[in-house]
């Protein structure tokens, strides 16, 4: 079954072999994946310090349960607490997906508050109402995963195929993008989600707030100066957690470790996933210190049979090795400010092109049916339907062999860190090209 889609038409092409950042197919063809296998692969396909990695830890041990240690995993869990903002006395719970990663910092952070609550006499405003803190908030253009909880708590348009099975215990609020924005200003904005917490219930029924620092999916949206640091002090505030979602953003996407860190903002609960795990499923939930300690003597509610997978881990620990011993991070911001001004400049020529944005490797430019009007050639409600942006996306698979996803609301700009300056030059002439088809056929729609 193919992820998202009607069934009757699926029809992969088969693949030879991967290299780098191309995939080689049985009849020929070499693709170009400009989006990174789903953003899973940010050191391209087969890394040789990876792969070595891999098998030298298959001669020893793939897999055990977590009532035994492994040496992949301790390290994992200790690097990666290291790495991430904030004190290094984190716990890390690994799992095999974003979603499920997810999954798990909402469970945690409802069980912290509960704990905060009736077991560590947490402050609550009103004693006589229901005290135990539960709701989510998140945000209207967010995507967190397929799973029950993950995509209540998404504003994408997928969360509409579970509806009105929903899980209960999410508000959505509107979300932060400079280039459509809700409100006139960062402060206003931050005003109204003030007010929103205290409408539902502020610290006696609110646990966390849900982010992606720069929203994936839904148009790599990066926030508004001011806004992420807004956030936070109103987490404070309210004794709310604040979890960041780094599932797409992490692992050097950005041109840092996390995405968060352009800000210096420090979350209490950090998702990754994605290329965290290099070729092998993996995802993690690493908690702050003051949340870890929350479950220090009571239980942590959660549990999946391949938490914490060795083999997994191993890759994991490689892939951190090549983007911060062999120099990879600064590498990818430095290719993607380059490819950042060449898709301004290229946007700059086209009518179809309202917005260019991103940082690192991370890019899209948004395609729009008028630039005064900022009219969407892709409107929400239209993720699925076949539109010029469906009709671009085909044109650079079938004509130019340049791998883009095809329900974005734009050009989706996501190559491996690994791209050359070639590859560069390959995937811009191909991106021209198709800029070209678009301003034809809006002009033949017009």
């Amino acid at each position: 079954m193919q992820c998202w889609s009607a069934q009757a038409d699926y029809a992969p092409l088969a693949v030879e072999k991967t290299e780098g950042c191309w995939i080689h197919t049985v009849d020929g063809r070499r693709i170009f994946d400009l989006r990174s296998a789903h953003e899973c692969i940010n050191l391209g396909f087969n890394h040789p310090k990876v792969l070595a990695a891999l098998r030298a830890q298959m001669e020893t041990v793939c897999y055990v349960t977590d009532d035994f240690a492994t040496a992949p995993t301790a390290a994992l869990a200790e690097r990666l607490s290291e790495l991430t903002p904030g004190s290094p006395e984190k716990k890390v719970y690994f799992c095999q997906s974003g979603a499920a990663a997810v999954e798990a910092a909402i469970k945690a952070a409802r069980l912290y508050q509960y704990n905060r609550v009736f077991h560590d006499g947490g402050v609550v405003d009103a004693p006589s109402q229901y005290p135990y803190p539960y709701k989510i908030i998140s945000r209207y253009q967010s995507w967190h995963g397929s799973s029950s909880g993950a995509a209540s708590a998404s504003g994408d348009p997928r969360r509409w195929f579970q509806e009105p099975l929903t899980v209960p215990g999410v508000v959505l609020a509107p979300g932060a993008n400079p280039y459509r924005p809700h409100f006139p200003t960062v402060e206003a904005h931050l005003d109204y989600l003030d007010h929103l917490i205290e409408q539902e219930g502020g610290r006696n029924k609110v646990a966390a707030f849900l982010l992606e620092p720069i929203v994936g999916s839904n148009g790599i949206i990066l926030p508004p100066d001011g806004y992420l640091e807004g956030v936070r002090r109103l987490c404070d505030r309210w004794d709310l957690l604040l979890i960041v979602d780094e599932t797409m953003t992490g692992m050097g996407r950005t041109g840092k470790f996390l995405a968060i860190e352009h800000w210096e903002v420090e979350p209490d609960i950090i998702i990754m996933g994605k290329a965290l795990g290099a070729y092998c499923p993996l995802a993690a939930t690493i908690l702050s210190e003051k949340v870890a300690r929350s479950f220090d003597h009571h239980l942590f509610g959660h549990g999946q049979s391949y938490s914490g997978h060795a083999l997994a881990c191993a890759g994991a620990l490689a892939s951190i090795d090549v983007l911060v011993s062999d120099g990879l991070l600064e590498e990818g911001a430095v290719k993607g400010q380059q490819l950042g001004e060449h898709l301004k400049a290229l946007g700059e020529q086209h009518p179809c092109v309202g917005d260019v944005r991103g940082l690192g490797l991370f890019w899209t430019m948004e395609l729009v049916g008028d630039l005064e009007t900022k009219k969407p050639l892709r409107k929400t409600t239209e993720k699925y339907e076949k539109t010029i942006v469906k009709e671009v996306s085909d044109f650079l698979f079938h004509e130019r062999n340049v791998y883009v996803p095809s329900d974005k609301f734009g050009l989706w700009v996501v190559p491996p860190l690994i791209i050359d300056e070639d590859e560069m030059a390959f995937v811009l002439e191909a991106l021209e090209a198709a800029l070209v088809l678009a301003d034809r056929l809006i002009a033949k729609r017009d």
